[in-house]
This record gives C-alpha cells, sequence and structure tokens, in this order.
C-alpha cells in the first residue's frame, strides 16, 4: 500500500536532509521509532542503520538499508528485515530558505492475511496512512524548528 504527504518547511533543504539523514533524530520526529543507530560509518548509498519501532504491542527491530542518497534533495530506504517490507522516499525541493518535502511510504503485506485485508479495507487504510504521514512531516517541522545546527 502505498501513501504520499508533502509539507513545507522554512528551512534551507540542505539543513532539512542532514536532519532527516541523521538517524537518531527519527525518534522526534516518525512515529513508532524509539531508537535508531547507524550500522555502516557513513550516510550514504548502501548504508545500513537500525531503527527500534513498536507497533501495538509488538517491538521490533528493523534494519534498514539506504537505496538512494542524493544531498540535499532524494533520500531512499527500504527494509526488507523486520515485521514488514517497506520502501520509503523522501524528496526535497527548495526555493532556497524554504523546502517542500515529499514522503512517499510503500509496504508490502507480510501473509495472506494482511494482503486480503489491504484489498478490502485500503479504502479506509489509504487516508490514514496518508494522515499519519502528514503528521509525521508536521512533526519534523517542529523538530527541525527546535533543533540546533550541531544537532542537524
Amino acid at each position: 500500500m502505498k501513501a504520499t504527504a508533502t509539507i513545507s518547511i522554512p528551512r534551507p533543504a540542505d539543513e532539512v536532509f542532514d536532519f532527516v539523514t541523521t538517524v537518531e533524530n527519527m525518534p522526534r520526529w516518525v512515529s513508532g521509532v524509539s531508537g535508531a543507530r547507524m550500522v555502516s560509518k557513513a550516510m550514504e548509498k548502501g548504508a545500513r542503520y537500525v531503527i527500534d519501532y513498536v507497533m501495538g504491542w509488538r517491538r521490533s527491530e528493523v534494519e534498514i538499508e539506504v537505496v538512494d542518497y542524493e544531498r540535499p534533495k532524494l533520500f531512499a530506504a527500504r527494509s526488507r528485515r523486520g515485521p514488514f517490507d517497506y520502501e520509503g522516499r523522501m524528496e526535497l525541493v527548495s526555493d532556497g530558505s524554504t523546502t517542500s518535502v515529499t514522503n512517499i511510504i510503500e509496504d508490502s503485506p507480510d501473509s495472506v492475511a494482511t494482503t486480503f485485508a489491504s484489498a478490502l479495507f485500503g479504502w479506509v487504510l489509504r487516508p490514514a496512512r496518508r494522515r499519519r504521514l502528514h503528521k509525521e512531516l508536521e512533526q519534523l517541522r517542529k523538530a527541525i524548528g527546535t533543533s540546533h545546527p550541531a544537532e542537524a
């Protein structure tokens, strides 16, 4: 199931990109993430990081691979190990002082039951997923607004 949300952040693209790609910042703006740490030495295409993710009562460690990294305009990552497969993509477009951030998430059902549920209830789940993504982007905007350059 795919969902997309866009928001405008009154900061230059390089600041937004650096904040987003500093995985330790994720708990400040990504729902369900309680911790994050790099596995690789540097953030770049092919890098790996791990997040601690809570979904309902289920806590999981999810390993994520960076599949696209073009500073300061594109960051994409995917998970193939964890409670579900997903791919996320953030596209940033800036006019110099304000950055439009589009977050695109696509996940795959992990069983026949979730495949059936997605097909049957997708019309309800998609708008809820979009609202969640938009809420996360609002949290991102707030987190960046309260961060100091050293944190980003």
